[in-house]
């Protein structure tokens, strides 16, 4: 049984260095592909202002009011500028969410904890009475249900309430690896909003700031910046926070729904191998 779980354990662990490497690589497509398109968009913008060169008699007056004009930026730049260092935390913990439910979701499934394959192999080397290759079979594969029937199998000559308490100490150690994994969307969801609060604080701070040190009646433009602070970092935090809930919460449940059968079908298939006759009773199942 010990000897099964390293190879499942590299497996699980190549598929979220495999997800990670994917979003990194996303990241960096997206950090390089912003200055391109913020340096396009000024070209833009700048083309138009060579044509008047030609005209400096008119061109002059038309470079007084260019300095209320608010400088183009695009989303990803107004976007990092508006979130600030907390929208930045609530940015990393919205991978982090996408990644774990990636992995969750494409463990967590039926055919995964009770492989078809093996349910139907495993089941007629029971009718075959052929009791070691099914204890074969079951050691060969890295299933849920197989691990738990390897377990109570191994426990099966020590009588069967040994052999099903054994099944439950295994069941309830695999279901608690799992949960916990799950209990980091949990604090995704709880301290997502936390960040997007304490953004909504610093906003509100730094505009009041702005009203306190003005000799004058500040501008609203110059209010915007700690207003939008507060608002964008609230926006994110709830953002990242509703989907996690709701995966957590239907990933939880749909994990304790296979649990159950997966459970329920290792003790029927137990239950089985106790009701074989005494001649193979004494060709035990070796480990």
């Amino acid at each position: 049984m010990s000897l099964e779980r390293p190879s499942s354990e590299r497996i699980r662990h190549r598929r979220f260095v495999l997800v990670a490497v994917l979003l990194t690589a996303l990241l960096g497509v997206i950090h390089h592909a912003a200055p391109a398109i913020a340096f396009q968009n000024e070209a833009n913008d700048a083309m138009p202002a060579a044509e008047p060169a030609e005209k400096p008699a008119k061109a002059a007056p038309a470079a007084e009011p260019a300095a209320d004009v608010p400088q183009q930026k695009t989303f990803l730049k107004w976007l990092i500028d508006a979130s600030g260092p907390f929208g930045a935390c609530v940015f990393i913990e919205s991978f982090i969410m996408v990644a774990l439910i990636i992995m969750s979701i494409m463990q967590i499934r039926r055919t995964v904890f009770m492989p078809p394959d093996f349910l139907t192999e495993f089941e007629g080397k029971l009718t075959a009475r052929d009791y070691q290759g099914a204890f074969n079979t079951a050691k060969e594969d890295e299933s849920m249900l197989a691990r738990l029937l390897v377990v109570g199998m191994a426990k099966l000559q020590k009588g069967p309430d040994e052999a099903l308490a054994a099944m439950g100490e295994s069941g309830e150690d695999e279901n608690m690896a799992l949960e916990h994994r799950l209990s980091w969307l949990a604090l995704i969801a709880t301290t997502a909003p936390m960040f997007g609060l304490l953004g909504t604080v610093q906003g509100m701070v730094q505009a009041f700031d702005e009203i306190a040190s003005s000799s004058t009646t500040p501008k609203p433009s110059e209010l915007a910046e700690g207003i939008q602070l507060a608002l964008v970092t609230t926006l994110e935090g709830l953002i990242v926070a509703i989907p996690a809930m709701i995966a957590y919460s239907l990933l939880r449940n749909h994990l304790i729904r296979l649990m159950f059968d997966v459970g329920r079908s290792g003790e029927d298939l137990l239950k089985r191998m106790q009701a074989r006759p005494a001649a193979a009773t004494s060709a035990a199942p070796t480990a």
